[in-house]
């Protein structure tokens, strides 16, 4: 009987052993499973944010190349006050009408981006990038502000501003009426207030752009690595 005991404790030990090692493989295969299925969703998320940053590299393009339009008006504007230049020598005055709103689209995309990422480091750096699309977010806003506050009121009280149709060739602004108005003191305060902020642009867009640079090749590398 003794013996009988020992043998079915034995056996009852090893069938629970046998179902202890079943469970735990199971929980192992699932773990894997579950883990395979959370990198191939990581990785569509990455993929669909590399063809966002590539968008967002021509929109940070666009804003630097207008920023650098719209200061190169002013240096030439700085070079008349001199009598380096005549007025016929200053490029495209109605640079002072524009404003654009920012195309910079990851964040707004998926503003949850940096908690579906398992890697801390990628993860960090996708937080870096959407800081300074906060900061770009706001410049852009203020200077469609100063514009439609500030410019454009300015130009309608002094009539500088022509009637033109839909036409890719006419020029908003009345150009001697504006250098006219240029020998004004107040004037030249608001085109001042105007240059500093063109150049804040230009400085954050350039910021942008190499953390766009960076992100991009953080993301291309993570994956190439997996």
């Amino acid at each position: 009987m003794k013996n009988q005991t020992a043998k079915y404790f034995k056996y009852a030990i090893g069938e629970i052993v046998l179902v202890v090692i079943g469970i735990l493989i199971a929980l192992q295969i699932n773990n894997w499973n579950e883990n395979r299925k959370q990198q191939i969703k990581e990785r569509e998320i990455l993929s669909y944010t590399i063809k966002n940053l590539t968008f967002d590299s021509l929109a940070i393009d666009r804003l630097i190349t207008n920023a650098e339009r719209m200061l190169k008006v002013h240096e030439e504007l700085v070079q008349l006050s001199k009598g380096e230049i005549q007025e016929s020598d200053v490029s495209d005055l109605d640079m002072f009408r524009y404003s654009e709103s920012s195309q910079i689209i990851t964040k707004k995309n998926n503003i949850d981006l940096p908690n579906q990422i398992s890697n801390t480091a990628l993860k960090e750096a996708i937080l870096r990038y959407f800081i300074w699309i906060d900061y770009v977010e706001f410049t852009t806003v203020s200077q469609i502000q100063f514009v439609a506050e500030q410019l454009s009121p300015f130009f309608r009280e002094k009539k500088l501003l022509n009637y033109v149709e839909n036409s890719a060739t006419a020029k908003a602004i009345n150009r001697e009426r504006f250098f006219i108005e240029f020998k004004n003191e107040e004037f030249k305060q608001i085109l001042y207030d105007s240059r500093g902020r063109s150049n804040n642009l230009k400085r954050l867009g350039l910021k942008i752009q190499s953390k766009n640079a960076e992100l991009l090749q953080a993301v291309n590398k993570y994956l190439d690595e997996q």
